[in-house]
């Protein structure tokens, strides 16, 4: 039992190795993918900075003509 899993141990690291790549390409996966969310997450608050930016001049207008009156 242990000879056959020591004979079929390299031939499935090595069909890993095909299909998933070594180390640096999981790793440059990875970091790509990581990076590809940290964008999305930037460009979302900035969205929600510039809309809550829009709401703050709103409703300062709005206390400005308020008291006015």
């Amino acid at each position: 039992m242990v000879d056959k899993m020591l004979m079929t141990y390299p031939k499935k690291k090595e069909e890993e190795f095909v299909t998933e790549g070594g180390i640096r390409e999981r790793m440059t996966a990875a970091r790509l993918g990581y990076r590809t969310n940290q964008r999305g997450t930037i460009e979302k608050l900035t969205r929600e900075i510039t809309a809550l930016r829009q709401e703050n001049v709103a409703l300062k207008n709005k206390i400005a003509e308020l008291e006015r009156l």
